[in-house]
């Protein structure tokens, strides 16, 4: 017998045997037959089957195909396993099968089944959680509940973290195979479900059929973005408050809140924690509930399958205080590479920091709710994590009377116009278009807008127009000039149109105070999203922004024709230099 060095000796000499069979039978299909004959012999070993029809009995006859099917259907009327699995008697020969069964019969111990089935090794599906994402969820649980609730599971590692009573459910038909391999094989503890829990939830309450099962613990790692059609307004159950909509993140979410007592660890694409829509609507909905215990922003490129960046959403129904405890995993104190994937250092100091609620700058703080309502019920880490040099820098803004941008102003994200190749032509600017200094006017592409004509009377640009790039590059900002040509803004731009009096005054001063130190400051804070940085047109709208007095605004005007002033002269210096360059080997 082949006896267990490690884990990567053992699934070496399982791919050998894969490696061996590739063309001959479906890979996947060896693996998982594999790994039914493996819990076959496991309990054979433990007496939990009749001898007659024991894995050592057949393996100790002439082997043929035809035996092994006759003693499958038997094992199905006492085994679930072998009552979920359909043994396809095209997949092996006798000869193969005797292969395969010495493999088996050599080896003492098959590779965890979770990871070869979910892991990038196994490839069976798009996504799941890594091990150690799994084992922090478990660990971000109360430990004394002695049932453990995981709806819409994708993977299975989670069950090695813990020893509770483990419910599961997913809508897959291969999953309830592999969980019960992982109940013989892994000495698991899982009662599965296969369903679609939005639809048609089966942990119910047994003395009230019409009230889901509670449980103190639960841990999901829902689909990320998944579509589809949910009936939620005549739900039984009463679950689906502010789901709306095709995509179902905020529906998976309120399933786990309902089945949930206590505690919920939930983890959702970062997108969740600032989009717009249904999303704030939910965010908002756990806050005046006082639902929100911790959120904890994950690493990017933490999943083997995807390199969504994801974020646990720690839920209490059972809190005392008003507060949120956010905590910025994404600094380098707490990850290392492991070849080409991120991995976390040490799950303990994390732990220690969610469990004793500590604060560190940089890393960690607690927010009241009233801030987080304050923030348009963002999560956005960045906006509670702030760096030292940002908050001295927000500080200075105590010193002013401030007033919300949309108050002053109406602000609008630039809209997609096709280029139709007939019609008026207009010129569409983008962030890269824009003056360094001083008053932007006709530039960038140009488009022929036909039958968007009418669109176009509302969306195109106005002189002291102030433009701000928020999606893609963040921060970069222009004034519209006198301009005498249709022109609009790509879609990567809030566009600012001051209200009232002094329009043009105005204007420069809203244009100066988001070019400033303290204005780029505060609008990387509001910056949600890696792979696509951007700032809602809801975050701009709510933006508070200095009242300046008449002599400000006119010195504001004086720095705004200065530093025109500077640019041209950096300009001239510039063309110099480069006459300096074109003039090499030239002699006067």
């Amino acid at each position: 017998m082949i006896t267990i060095k490690n884990e990567e000796y053992l699934v070496n000499e399982l791919y050998k045997l894969l490696d061996n069979l590739r063309g001959r039978v479906d890979t996947q299909e060896a693996l998982e037959f594999i790994y039914i004959l493996k819990a076959w012999e496991k309990l054979s070993n433990e007496k939990k089957v009749d001898e007659e029809i024991s894995f050592e009995n057949f393996y100790n006859q002439k082997v043929e195909v035809k035996k092994l099917t006759v003693i499958f259907e038997k094992l199905s009327k006492i085994i679930k396993l072998f009552e979920l699995y359909r043994f396809n008697t095209k997949l092996v020969d006798d000869q193969l099968l005797t292969t395969i069964l010495s493999f088996v019969k050599n080896v003492s111990k098959l590779p965890n089944v979770n990871d070869m089935f979910y892991d990038d090794k196994g490839k069976m599906f798009d996504y799941s959680v890594s091990n150690q994402i799994a084992e922090l969820g478990v660990k971000l649980l109360d430990g004394k509940s002695k049932e453990l609730y995981v709806p819409f599971t994708n993977g299975f590692a989670y069950s090695y973290y813990t020893d509770k009573q483990i419910y599961a459910d997913f809508q897959m038909s291969q999953a309830v195979i592999i969980a019960e391999l992982i109940n013989i094989l892994d000495n698991g503890n899982i009662e599965f479900c296969l369903t679609d829990a939005l639809k048609n939830p089966m942990f119910i309450n047994p003395n009230a059929p019409h009230i889901l099962k509670q449980f103190d613990s639960v841990l999901s790692f829902p689909p990320f973005r998944l579509k589809g059609k949910l009936d939620s307004d005549n739900d039984k159950f009463h679950r689906f408050k502010i789901h709306k909509g095709t995509v179902l993140d905020v529906a998976h979410f309120e399933h786990a809140l309902a089945q949930t007592s206590s505690k919920a660890v939930v983890l959702m694409a970062t997108g969740f924690t600032f989009s717009g829509g249904v999303e704030e609507a939910f965010r908002k909905y756990l806050i005046e509930q006082n639902y929100l215990e911790t959120i904890i922003q994950l690493p990017p490129n933490l999943h083997s399958a995807t390199s969504i960046e994801t974020v646990f959403f720690v839920i209490n129904k059972q809190k005392s205080d008003d507060t949120v405890h956010f905590i910025n995993l994404k600094d380098d104190s707490f990850i290392k590479r492991d070849g080409r994937r991120l991995i976390l250092k040490d799950l303990d100091v994390i732990l220690g920091i969610y469990e004793n609620k500590k604060e560190i700058e940089n890393i960690s703080i607690i927010a009241t709710n009233e801030e987080i309502i304050n923030n348009n019920y963002s999560l956005a880490i960045d906006r509670y994590v702030i760096p030292k040099e940002a908050k001295e820098l927000q500080k200075t803004l105590e010193n002013y009377k401030l007033i919300q941008l949309e108050d002053i102003a109406d602000i609008r994200r630039s809209q997609l116009f096709k280029d139709e190749e007939e019609g008026k032509e207009v010129y569409e600017i983008s962030p890269s278009d824009f003056s360094k200094a001083g008053y932007t006017l006709e530039c960038g592409k140009i488009k022929q807008i036909g039958s968007q004509y009418k669109r176009l009377q509302t969306y195109k640009l106005e002189p002291y127009d102030v433009l701000l790039s928020t999606k893609g590059t963040i921060g970069k900002v222009a004034i519209m000039g006198e301009i005498s040509e249709a022109t609009i803004a790509s879609q990567a731009i809030q566009v600012i149109r001051v209200q009232g009096n002094d329009k043009k005054d105005k204007a420069i001063s809203l244009y100066m105070f988001f070019k400033s130190n303290l204005g780029q400051t505060i609008l990387s804070s509001l910056v949600a999203g890696t792979a696509m940085p951007q700032i809602s047109t809801s975050e701009i709208k709510k933006l508070s922004v200095p009242i300046l007095t008449k002599e400000q605004e006119k010195q504001t005007a004086l720095n705004f024709n200065s530093e025109l002033k500077m640019y041209n002269e950096i300009e001239k210096i510039n063309e110099n230099i480069q006459a300096i360059h074109s003039k090499y080997l030239e002699v006067k």
